[in-house]
């Protein structure tokens, strides 16, 4: 469907993701494109009715008499090897052709109040016609004739490595993947290998044995090659080889046959199961839910170059998913970032998405309130359902309902991605609105390291003009580094950075009254979890009522991250107060950090609360400082939201939507970015007056000529 075909015409699918379009090019009428040969030829146009309203698809069924024929015909064989039954090869003939070239047939547009000539993949009459799943014949319907057009877009695109294909809940993704593979996978070519995984090592046995086995076992035996015996009723792979031990009378009835030697298996989730064989088509189940330990990005480069092979892609992936995730799974934004990165309107230089696969995103609106019969969906009612239930939920001001209700039924590729609410302490749907700014759209921030000038720490020595040496105090310089610990607004750099003075021997910030540092840091053990804990710091430019700035009331500066000791970690968190020209305010029930500060001359840099007898704010057990920055924390959501550019900050595996009063180990940069508010309202500094501006120079007085 990726290639004009000559007297066809053009079905256009969008994305519903990105604004790409799918031209998916259809055969002309009677005809279908032959997915072996690549051959145009003649195929059947359906028409149950002359009727319009009763013109709709009708799963053919085989005749009554077919098994009865059928055992009649393998006992006159065992005589003439020869012989077949014509009105049984027929049959078999004209489903083959259906099967490899699609069919044509008229069905009724209740929206339209006229019939309309559709074409289905052969794929997609197999899946509507003997495919049975959970018991039960796949129904048609519009949107899954659209998911077959795509998906035959991009076998026949030789640029696209496959199909994302993101929809929600109970609209057969799991059904289509296992026809799609098998279709693929036990029809020529020979030697094909198709493997799956899931988002857990049960899942892909579940989707083998669900989604292909079992409607494998219940499809006609014409549909059936060979396949060895040895593996038994409930194979755990579907191997189409001959059997290895003969004897069998299934076995000696097809001994003429030549088998395809292909298979279907499943592995693992790990991300390196199928790393080295050929995989002309692969499944991955539930992508965006994969367990903890599983990269979804790493499984997927490990996959990927098993089936695109020096540069060409020779086999086909499909990944399927809801979006839905809980404590046991994986940072999802894994998969969003590789979903962001299979956008089919950014390709490299080599006509390909960074991932090789194409984004198919089905709306929840768009696949609601199917009639049943001519497999149309009710959109307009759909949509006024869904926003209904929305709308009830905001005005009775339950954000975290709406907010679960949206992550439920997705209607645009944000929603899908958003949080489920349901549990967040914070305000769900304003902090997700933003965190979808951050994470679609420019890049706002960068990642670097902080560095003292020419190596020297603390002091640079300088020559003068008469030789001698003078020891300065030095300056720490940005370094922007894709590996970098420290990730910064890009835009913001200090008014005055390196506000350090030094005085006797002691180094001390002078730029406290505009800046606020406040951080988390950690311990050599581990948490609750058994998670390594990062040290957590946020830098904080406080308002300035005389002088404005686009970044007052910004969390300017992230450090989250775990390095070999405590003493790097605090010399982390130096560099960036000197950068800054302020104060630290540390959580004391872990001080190591005091020491290395006073071992540098740089205890000015810690900052002392009101009432306190030592630097640092301590964390009691009744929770008085956790529900501090809670109350501080929400009041800034409130406010200050637009201005949040760290999506660590937001997210729900590091951040406030997922944060829980109760577990405050796990949240490392809600707290850090807590100290960071708790340091800027609890304690108030002047503008140095040496530094304040005088009123001539807000006003300058003017004399009269």
């Amino acid at each position: 469907m990726f290639k004009p075909i000559e007297g066809g015409s053009v079905y256009k699918v969008e994305d519903n993701a990105f604004g790409f379009v799918y031209e998916c090019q259809l055969p002309p009428v009677g005809y279908g494109v032959n997915s072996i040969t690549g051959e145009l030829q003649e195929t059947d146009i359906i028409k149950r009715s002359d009727i319009p309203k009763e013109q709709f698809w009708e799963r053919y069924q085989l005749p009554k008499d077919w098994k009865e024929r059928t055992r009649k015909e393998k006992e006159r064989k065992k005589f003439d090897r020869d012989y077949f039954d014509p009105y049984l090869e027929k049959i078999r003939v004209r489903e083959w052709n259906r099967r490899l070239c699609g069919v044509w047939f008229w069905n009724y547009n209740p929206f339209k109040k006229e019939s309309e000539l559709l074409y289905i993949t052969g794929t997609h009459y197999l899946y509507c016609t003997y495919w049975i799943f959970q018991g039960k014949y796949m129904d048609f319907r519009i949107t899954d004739m659209e998911v077959w057009y795509v998906l035959k877009y991009c076998e026949t695109d030789p640029d696209c490595l496959g199909l994302n294909f993101l929809t929600r809940r109970k609209l057969g993704k799991t059904a289509i993947s296992g026809c799609w593979a098998y279709d693929r996978t036990s029809k020529r070519p020979t030697n094909q290998h198709c493997g799956i995984q899931s988002k857990d090592d049960d899942g892909a046995e579940e989707v083998m044995k669900k989604a292909i086995v079992m409607p494998w076992k219940k499809l006609p035996d014409f549909f059936r090659p060979i396949y060895d015996l040895m593996k038994g009723d409930d194979p755990n792979e579907l191997r189409f080889f001959n059997t290895s031990r003969r004897g069998s009378t299934a076995e000696t009835e097809r001994e003429d046959e030549d088998a395809l030697e292909s298979w279907i298996d499943y592995g693992p989730a790990t991300e390196g199961y199928y790393d080295g064989p050929e995989l002309d088509t692969y499944i991955s189940d539930e992508a965006g839910k994969v367990e903890k330990k599983i990269s979804i990005k790493t499984r997927q480069d490990t996959v990927r170059y098993c089936s695109e092979i020096e540069g060409k892609m020779k086999g086909k992936q499909l990944y399927t998913t809801t979006v839905e995730s809980d404590d046991t799974t994986a940072d999802e934004h894994e998969f969003q970032e590789l979903v962001y990165d299979s956008n089919p309107l950014k390709r490299n230089k080599n006509n390909r998405t960074t991932t090789g696969l194409y984004t198919y995103f089905l709306p929840a609106h768009k696949a609601y309130h199917f009639d049943n019969i001519y497999g149309h969906a009710n959109v307009e009612t759909a949509l006024e359902s869904l926003l209904n239930t929305r709308e009830s939920l905001q005005e009775q001001g339950k954000l975290r309902s709406l907010a679960s209700a949206k992550r439920k039924n997705p209607m645009t590729l944000k929603e899908a991605f958003s949080v489920d609410g349901e549990h967040s302490l914070f305000n769900p749907i304003a902090v997700q609105e933003q965190l979808d700014k951050i994470l679609w759209g420019d890049k706002l921030t960068e990642l670097g390291n902080f560095e003292w000038k020419d190596g020297y720490a603390f002091e640079r020595p300088v020559v003068k003009a008469d030789g001698s040496i003078e020891y300065v105090v030095n300056e720490i310089i940005w370094n922007p580094c894709p590996n970098g610990r420290f990730e910064k607004v890009k835009a913001w750099s200090p008014r005055e950075p390196n506000k350090v003075f030094k005085k006797g021997e002691k180094f001390l910030p002078n730029n406290n009254y505009v800046m606020r540092i406040g951080c988390d840091p950690f311990k050599y053990d581990k948490t609750k979890d058994k998670r390594r804990s990062n040290c957590a710091a946020y830098a904080y430019q406080i308002g300035d009522e005389l002088f404005p700035n686009e970044f007052d009331d910004v969390a300017t500066i992230r450090y989250s991250y775990r390095t070999e000791s405590t003493k790097s970690s605090n010399e982390d968190i130096m560099k960036m107060a000197w950068y800054c020209g302020c104060q630290v305010l540390f959580e004391r029930n872990i001080n190591h950090w005091k020491r290395d500060f006073t071992d540098s001359n740089c205890e000015g840099f810690l900052m002392w609360m009101p009432g306190e007898v030592e630097p640092g704010i301590a964390t009691d057990g009744k929770g008085t400082v956790t529900q501090t920055i809670c109350n501080y924390t929400e009041s800034y959501i409130n406010e200050h939201i637009g201005k949040v550019y760290f999506a660590g900050l937001m997210m729900k595996e590091s951040g406030w939507l997922g944060f829980k009063i109760e577990d405050t180990q796990k949240y490392d940069d809600v707290m850090g970015f807590g100290f960071a508010l708790i340091a800027v309202k609890g304690k108030k500094y002047s503008k140095p007056v040496d530094n304040t501006r005088s009123i001539e120079d807000i006003l300058p007085y003017r004399k009269a000529i």
